[in-house]
């Protein structure tokens, strides 16, 4: 192979390595864009189980309860709360 086919060879996998890395960040990103989830998805988020997060609004963490009792979360605002909770709880 000469100087002319390997120097192509190393552009084009340099570029498919970049377009995969866009693109995995963009999937990424987009399965991120969901802020309001119901609760098994929430839980999932932080890596817990559905009754560790009821635990966690029994001590204040923000739910969206809406008049039909479907119950929603904001992913944002839960990562805030236990934000908040940490600093609370920290000596």
């Amino acid at each position: 192979m000469g100087i002319m086919e390997e120097t192509m060879a190393r552009w084009q996998a340099e570029t498919n390595e970049r377009v995969f890395l866009m693109i995995k960040e963009a999937v990424d990103s987009a399965g991120n864009s969901n802020d309001v989830v119901k609760q098994k998805y929430c839980a999932s988020h932080f890596g817990i189980s559905v009754n560790t997060l009821k635990e966690w609004v029994a001590h204040g963490c923000p739910e969206i309860r809406l008049e039909s009792g479907m119950v929603f979360y904001s992913k944002k605002a839960v990562h805030d709360w236990l934000l908040t909770y940490q600093s609370k709880s920290s000596p």
